[in-house]
């Protein structure tokens, strides 16, 4: 017996499902009426599955012949199996009455054992716990306790019943709940069009689908959530709606309404570069050491997601100029995210003032939206460091400056000349928060540095040259000539869009720069020569 049940042993941490799972699945939904998550259909799968071990268990224990129960009436000549004897065997060969005033009537059946002893054991007798005892769980690591094995295995369970369900084509999701199509409820496209009305008057702001659904006047049957979950299908179905709610709420608004910059990627955060760069030509280093916090960086994408609650993050020109922040894997838990939809919209809190405002998190292409009137109200300047930390509400973020060391300090100034190019110099400017001094830049002419942004940024534009020129003007204001790879990033990336890799390895493979210590860098003397020559 201890070898059979163990054959049909349910390893939950190992669990796969097959279309009898999904046939299950299908026909819980349909009793229920009811659309559901995969933490839903996790426990009804686990009561499942453990229904069907008992059950082969007990096909299995019939198969042996006789279990020893208390309660049965065995008869001369009988063959039991004793499950808690090492699953011995014992043949009847006496029965007689019980005699013992505290127990109700019962009989004591002597059994011939199969290591040759005779023993003794009641039957007849109804009230007795080995009567409903579990036999199966003696030989067996099976865990047949379905809230224990939902709290030890649930979150693993739901991920595989979330993958089986999006391979078929016959069920749908709106925010993670999961129903057959073909249960729905046909929405009238009128009733589409005065959503729209709706969310028209709402001029952008995100409306629950159970307060459309009150402001139409539609019609709702017993089953509301089927309703609503019908609804929302229908919306998710026409072009004018985006669902933009986080993990568990459904928020809809129109596509139109929604800012320029959440519904296409803002022009300072597009790489025009195809950087087919060799992997093997430099070494991937860790740019978070370096406060060069960059949505494009593999290596920061490639970094372990931990739980925080809060990140000081460092802002590059391009998302200073776009009003972002760049959602790079650290940060990620700080933000409310989606399954099925792109955007998802949230609310920042100014941690001086308590003001909120709408911020975006654009998922695909990995950036914060809704920082843009924040950081020119609160003069923060491309390498300046700002705290984002996330509250108890899943869609709200904190936002803060971090007070800086002086209100005035030597800030490396982008300035133009009398033909507009571009050049450096060190002035005194007014600080608001923290900064890096090797990132820091501060803008005079944002006007000019866009001009000089759109002719930097298109493609078949020569990077190396454009990096040798920045080069050249940042290293005057070092007597060796020597510039950091942080302060080429961001002279760099105020002037063309580039990820640090690429720029790293630019840096370390090109002859006209010459690699120091610490990621510091100095002109090729003799190469820069050579071109004067010519």
């Amino acid at each position: 017996m201890a070898e059979n049940s163990n054959s049909i042993q349910i390893k939950w941490d190992d669990i796969a499902f097959d279309e009898s799972c999904l046939d299950f699945i299908f026909d819980f939904l349909f009793e229920k009426e009811m659309p559901m998550t995969p933490f839903d259909l996790a426990k009804a799968m686990i009561h499942e599955k453990i229904r069907v071990y008992k059950k082969a268990i007990a096909k299995q224990e019939k198969s042996q012949g006789l279990i020893y129960r208390p309660k049965e009436k065995y008869q001369i000549g009988d063959e039991v199996t004793f499950p808690l004897i090492s699953n011995q065997k014992g043949k009847v060969i006496e029965i007689r009455p019980g005699n013992n005033p505290d127990i109700p009537v019962f009989s004591v059946a002597f059994f011939q054992m199969e290591d040759g002893s005779q023993r003794q054991f009641a039957c007849a007798y109804e009230d007795h716990t080995l009567n409903s005892f579990d036999y199966s769980l003696l030989n067996s690591s099976t865990e047949t306790d379905p809230v224990v094995v939902y709290k030890k295995y649930g979150k693993k369970i739901a991920s595989k019943i979330q993958n089986l369900l999006s391979q078929n084509d016959g069920l749908i999701s709106i925010a993670n709940y999961w129903f057959p199509k073909a249960l729905l409820i046909d929405i009238n496209p009128g009733f589409l069009n005065l959503a729209e009305a709706v969310l028209e008057m709402e001029e952008g702001k995100p409306v629950q689908t159970k307060k459309i659904l009150e402001l139409i006047e539609y019609p709702v049957d017993m089953n509301d959530r089927l309703t609503e979950f019908s609804f929302n299908y229908a919306l998710h179905s026409d072009e004018r709606f985006d669902e933009v709610g986080p993990i568990g709420t459904v928020l809809w608004t129109l596509k139109l309404l929604e800012p320029e910059d959440v519904r296409k990627v803002p022009l300072t955060l597009k790489c025009y570069d195809d950087f087919s760069i060799n992997e093997s030509a430099s070494q991937a280093f860790s740019f978070d050491l370096l406060r060069i916090h960059d949505e494009l960086d593999t290596t920061s994408n490639a970094a372990t997601e931990d739980e925080i609650d809060c990140f000081d993050i460092c802002i590059n020109y391009p998302h200073w100029k776009a009003g972002t922040i760049p959602l790079i894997r650290k940060i990620n838990s700080l933000f409310p995210t989606a399954l099925e939809t792109d955007r998802v919209i949230f609310t920042f809190i100014d941690a001086k003032t308590k003001e909120s405002f709408p911020g975006w998190v654009i998922i695909p292409e990995k950036y914060i939206y809704g920082l843009k009137i924040w950081y020119r109200e609160n003069n923060v300047i491309p390498g300046s460091i700002i705290r984002i930390a996330k509250t108890d509400k899943v869609d709200e973020v904190v936002v803060s400056l971090i007070p800086p060391r002086a209100s005035r300090d030597w800030i490396r100034t982008a300035l133009f000349d009398q033909k507009g190019r571009i050049y450096f110099e060190t002035k005194h400017q007014i600080i608001s928060t923290k900064f890096d001094e090797r990132m820091c830049i501060y803008i005079e002419n944002s006007p000019q540095l866009d001009i000089v942004w759109e002719q930097n940024n298109k493609n078949g534009i020569n990077l190396q040259r454009l990096i040798g020129n920045i080069f050249k003007d940042l290293s005057r204001s070092n007597p060796q000539g020597i510039v950091h790879f942080q302060e080429i990033y961001a002279g760099l990336n105020m002037m063309h869009r580039c990820p640090p890799q690429p720029l790293l390895d630019i840096l370390l493979n090109d002859d006209q720069f010459v690699a120091l210590d610490d990621l510091n860098f100095k002109l090729n003397v003799k190469m820069t020569e050579e071109e004067a020559k010519l």
